[in-house]
Parts: C-alpha cells; structure tokens; sequence
C-alpha cells in the first residue's frame, strides 16, 4: 500500500529520483577501473635480469668485475601495439646501493623489437674496471644486477629489470 501512495505521489507530484549528469561520467570510470582485474604484465613491457655471475680479480693496482646475465623481457598479450625496447644503464648493487655503476653492456644489439604476446631472453655480458677496495667491497656479501629498459610503446618510461642476489666469485 504505503508504494501505491509513494507512486501516486511520484506521478502527481512529477518528483522521481534520477542521476544527475555529472555523476554519470564518475561512475562509469570507477566501475571500469574496479571492474578490470589486469596484470600489468598482460598490456606492457616486463623484464628480469635471470642466471647472473660475476668475476672479481683484484690486485693491488685495480680490479677487474667480469659478469653476465641473461636479459628477458615480455610484451604482454594485451599490448595495444608492438615495442622498441632500448637499453638504459646497468649497475651491481647491494642493498639498493651502487657499488659498480654504468656497466658497459654488450652481447645484443639494441633497440631490440618485440611483438605483442612475445618473449626474448638475450644473454649479455659485461667488464668493469675499478679500484682494488671497490673490489674487495663486491666480495664482501651478495650483489645483485639492475638495469632500467625504455620502450617506444610506454613513452619511453623506465622499466626496471633486477636479478635475485647473488655471491661474486673472487680471485
């Protein structure tokens, strides 16, 4: 009874409860923001830095840091396009810190191109050369590679690529 009367009211009164317009908009973006469950691996660039070592000899002039990874980036399934990743700089790191900076790398020529849903592992390696105490520095505990990877389909926005920590063998 009492929603016959709320109707009645409705239709005399021409009083009905509706949206108004600037919400609409709002609401259509939350629920396609909240709505969409994607991986950012699914529609961009990923890469990791996988199999990492790297060679200390120190002497009492200098030291040698000898290494090599494998580079492996991934274009998500759901990229709108194909990318040209190019390569930013490298570094061996402990605790976030630089110990070897601006690693020259070479094995592959860059900028490497990769189609959408596809996956490339490139092996590359790299020597540094540098003072006897920065050396015994690196064979002190575990290391680990980080590089940053610009790509043509993300403005060129920096992706990060790190190895798991690893232990220098030393001479």
């Amino acid at each position: 009874m009492a929603f016959r009367r709320n109707l009645q009211t409705e239709i005399e009164t021409g009083s009905v409860m509706r949206f108004s317009t600037p919400h609409s908009p709002l609401l259509l973006a939350a629920a396609l923001l909240f709505g969409c469950s994607a991986d950012k691996s699914e529609v961009a660039l990923t890469a990791t830095v996988q199999g990492p070592s790297m060679e200390v000899q120190s002497s009492g002039v200098g030291a040698d840091a000898n290494g090599q990874f494998s580079l492996v980036m991934s274009l998500g399934e759901y990229a709108s396009d194909a990318t040209e990743v190019s390569l930013g700089s490298f570094s061996v790191q402990r605790d976030e810190k630089d110990l070897l900076s601006s690693l020259s790398i070479s094995g592959a020529m860059f900028p490497v191109s990769l189609g959408v849903g596809k996956r490339v592992a490139l092996p590359l390696t790299f020597t540094k050369s540098t003072d006897p105490s920065k050396g015994d520095d690196l064979c002190l505990a575990p290391v680990q590679i980080r590089g940053t990877l610009m790509d043509s389909l993300s403005n060129d926005h920096p992706t990060v690529a790190v190895s798991a920590t690893f232990m220098p063998s030393c001479q």
